[in-house]
C-alpha cells in the first residue's frame, strides 16, 4: 500500500496558503449580494455604545473592535440606525487581500446562524455597508471577514 503522506502534505499546504497575503488588492466588480447597498460617510468611535452619534448624526447601537484570526485584521465597526435602516460603519479598517472576501453577521465565529451582508470591496479605510432587514445585531453579534472560496476567517469583531 502506497503512503498517503505526499497527498496529505499537498492538501494541507493548499489549505494553509489558500487565502494568503497578496501585494495587490482584489476587488470583485459585482455589486454586493443579499440586497445590500454601500452607504457613504463615516462615523467616529466613542466610548459608550448606544448613547453616541457619529459624524453623520446617526446613533450608534453597537460597536466592536476587529481581532485577527488567520490574517491580520484591525479597525472598528459600529451599527448605526437612521430612518429605520441599519448600517455597518467601518473605521480605520485593514485586512489582507483575498480572492473572495465577504462580510458576514453571525452568532459566533463558527458561522452559527450567519447572513452575508456584502462582498468586501475594500481592505483598508473607512466605509459603510447597509445591513439587510433580516439582520439582528443583538443576536448575530459577530461581524466576520470571511474568505468564502477557502472557508477562512480573516478577522472578527464582537458587537457590544
Amino acid at each position: 500500500m502506497k503512503s498517503l503522506f505526499p497527498l496529505t502534505f499537498v492538501l494541507a499546504v493548499g489549505l494553509l496558503t489558500g487565502c494568503t497575503t497578496t501585494t495587490e488588492e482584489i476587488i470583485d466588480p459585482t455589486p454586493p449580494t443579499t440586497g445590500t447597498t454601500p452607504v457613504s460617510g463615516t462615523t467616529s468611535v466613542g466610548t459608550t455604545p448606544g448613547s453616541m452619534t457619529g459624524t453623520t448624526g446617526q446613533p450608534t447601537l453597537f460597536q466592536g473592535v476587529f481581532m485577527s484570526n488567520v490574517h491580520p485584521t484591525s479597525g472598528t465597526v459600529q451599527v448605526s440606525e437612521s430612518n429605520g435602516k441599519r448600517t455597518l460603519v467601518f473605521t480605520n479598517f485593514r485586512t489582507d487581500g483575498g480572492p473572495d472576501l465577504r462580510i458576514y453577521l453571525a452568532e459566533n465565529t463558527a458561522l452559527r446562524n450567519f447572513i452575508e451582508v456584502a462582498r468586501l470591496n475594500s481592505t483598508t479605510g473607512n466605509f459603510s455597508v447597509e445591513l439587510p432587514a433580516t439582520a439582528d445585531p443583538s443576536r448575530q453579534r459577530f461581524v466576520l471577514i470571511w474568505c468564502k472560496a477557502f472557508s477562512v476567517l480573516f478577522g472578527n469583531a464582537e458587537l457590544k
